[in-house]
């Protein structure tokens, strides 16, 4: 019979990595892949595999943010870490395997910094809308992807990868975000439909709407690499289109919410669109609402896009 380890025996590195395996069994990939970054600086920081995690205090955690600061990390990426580590703590605490008489993380004020504006403007979408491609099959899919993300109210691209035909039901479009596991439902429009059936495979063998992602059970790098494939093919359309930020799949998703906002959407829709957790104000509100208003604000944002693609 296996004893837990007690509280004056628990090492960071053990403990930390089980909750890394577990992060990645409920398919939160991206949270195990910031857990093992975070405990990876970290122990570069002490000079300690074998760090036991009663030895955290304070003045450690402060240091360590000094530390990363003067690597040059951004105010957000050490906030990211420290966050992580005081995670993977306050599971040891909630599991019985530590006490502290003083919690070490006590106090932590993270304060996000603002970053860089990530939106365009209605207007350079509907020049993305036109662009030629050139003949390249990989820039017309990522330029179709960016413009379904749009139109499906700032569809995150990790979402949009893992859409299958069982999302669609009744002409909505439902699903659960990977990220926190909200449900969105949504009225598909026309041009998102064009969209879906230009991608539709023809023998009907393809696991997933768009091919993106390889049938069965892709892996979290196999992910990225689709990922870091799509943006890469942005950054060159970006380019083409002189664009006043730097291209990435997380753009659409900024700019269905600046647009939405410039429209006179609600903040309650617009976090109903994004399927966001964390605005504990705005959920009260979200309650009461149902799919046929985020139907009505959608339209209202996404109107010019659908018009052009439509040819009217």
């Amino acid at each position: 019979m296996t004893r837990k380890k007690t509280h004056s025996s628990l090492s960071l590195l053990e403990y930390a990595n089980t909750r890394i395996e577990l992060k990645k069994k409920l398919n939160k990939a991206s949270t195990a892949e910031l857990y093992q970054v975070a405990v990876n600086h970290f122990l570069r920081f002490t000079g300690n595999t074998a760090f036991r995690m009663e030895k955290l205090s304070r003045t450690l955690i402060s240091d360590f943010a000094a530390y990363l600061q003067c690597k040059g990390l951004a105010t957000n990426t050490i906030n990211s870490y420290q966050s992580s580590l005081r995670a993977i703590y306050n599971t040891a605490c909630y599991d019985g395997l530590l006490r502290p008489a003083e919690h070490p993380f006590q106090g932590l004020k993270l304060k996000r910094e603002p970053t860089i504006k990530r939106a365009i403007s209605v207007t350079h979408i509907r020049e993305l809308a036109s662009l030629k491609t050139d003949g390249s099959h990989s820039q017309e899919l990522a330029v179709d992807l960016c413009l379904f993300s749009f139109l499906a109210c700032g569809m995150p691209f990790v979402d949009m990868a893992h859409l299958t035909a069982s999302n669609i039901r009744n002409g909505e479009l439902i699903y659960n975000r990977r990220k926190t596991g909200t449900q969105i439902r949504m009225e598909i429009t026309t041009v998102m439909w064009q969209i879906i059936h230009k991608y539709a495979p023809a023998d009907g063998k393809r696991e997933f709407l768009f091919p993106i992602l390889p049938s069965g059970s892709p892996t979290h790098s196999q992910y990225k690499h689709c990922l870091a494939m799509h943006n890469r093919e942005l950054k060159t359309v970006g380019d083409k289109l002189h664009l006043p930020v730097p291209f990435t799949s997380y753009v659409m998703r900024h700019s269905w919410a600046s647009a939405a906002l410039q429209s006179g959407v609600s903040v309650a829709i617009i976090s109903q669109g994004l399927g966001h957790r964390s605005e504990k104000t705005t959920r009260y509100y979200l309650s009461e609402l149902d799919v046929s208003e985020l139907t009505k604000a959608n339209r209202i944002v996404s109107a010019p896009i659908n018009c052009l693609l439509r040819g009217g």
